[in-house]
């Protein structure tokens, strides 16, 4: 399964200075298992996935969005912020992120 990464996860993943084994360790995951996160409702099968970075556990650590494109195996990871920046998606979030699933045919 292939991970292709947005720009917008990309500069998240900076600006929250995920380090590079917290970033490999919650992408495998996601490929062994591509429907561990939960959907979210509302938003064309864009999935969550609670998981922890740095010091923090899966419940105060960050959150990561992305969806699956399973005839392609591809997972594009959209989204990814610390839970204690906010605890969900605003509705302006939601808008940004069915807008970037389009543009990668979701």
């Amino acid at each position: 399964m292939k991970i292709v990464r947005t720009s917008r996860y990309v500069r998240d993943l900076k600006r929250l200075r995920v380090s590079a084994g917290d970033v490999a360790r919650l992408e495998q995951a996601i490929v062994l298992d591509p429907a561990v996160g939960d959907v979210i409702p509302g938003l064309s099968g864009i999935r969550k996935l609670r998981f922890g970075f740095g010091n923090q556990g899966k419940r105060g650590g960050g959150r990561a969005i992305y969806f699956l494109m399973l005839a392609d195996d591809v997972v594009v990871m959209l989204h990814i912020y610390a839970k204690n920046e906010k605890g969900d998606l605003t509705s302006l979030d939601r808008r940004i992120l069915l807008g970037i699933a389009k543009e990668y045919g979701k």
